[in-house]
């Protein structure tokens, strides 16, 4: 048998468990977007597509609102500079006040749709603390289910 079988057996559950992607509001600076999505009753997950440097200390989140036939259905609010629990192609480089981040990671925020539908995702993204040297090239907010 072949010893890397269950080593790949493991990485394919393991991304098999993050989902699919079925939305993405783009953004290059702090701003507000939407997109509308069919969404399955049940979690929803939100990862970032992030490319950012910056100097110092920051605070980052994404204000997410799923609405249904017009009404609000659930909220969530992430922070794509926090810990993530699953990460992919991502770089990150920390040396003194110098940050960068970059790549996918699924953040630590998602929401519970009581049915599935057409659902409309806003977002807003906005510093809490707005570091300086700050260079945002990306900061996608994906929606995987």
């Amino acid at each position: 048998m072949n010893a890397r079988l269950p080593l790949l057996a493991g990485a394919l559950w393991l991304l098999s468990g993050c989902g699919k992607e079925l939305g993405r509001i783009p953004f290059e600076d702090e701003g507000s977007g939407a997109t509308t999505v069919t969404l399955a009753a049940g979690e929803v997950d939100f990862w970032t597509d992030l490319k950012i440097e910056y100097q110092g200390g920051a605070s980052l989140a994404y204000e997410v609102e799923l609405f249904q036939d017009g009404d609000s259905v659930a909220t969530a609010k992430c922070n794509p500079l926090g810990p993530m629990t699953v990460k992919t192609s991502w770089v990150e480089t920390n040396l003194g006040g110098s940050h960068s981040r970059r790549g996918n990671g699924k953040m630590g925020c998602s929401v519970n749709l009581p049915k599935g539908g057409k659902t409309k995702v806003k977002a807003t993204l906005a510093f809490g603390k707005k570091p300086s040297g700050l260079e945002l090239a990306k900061a996608d907010l994906v929606i995987k289910q």
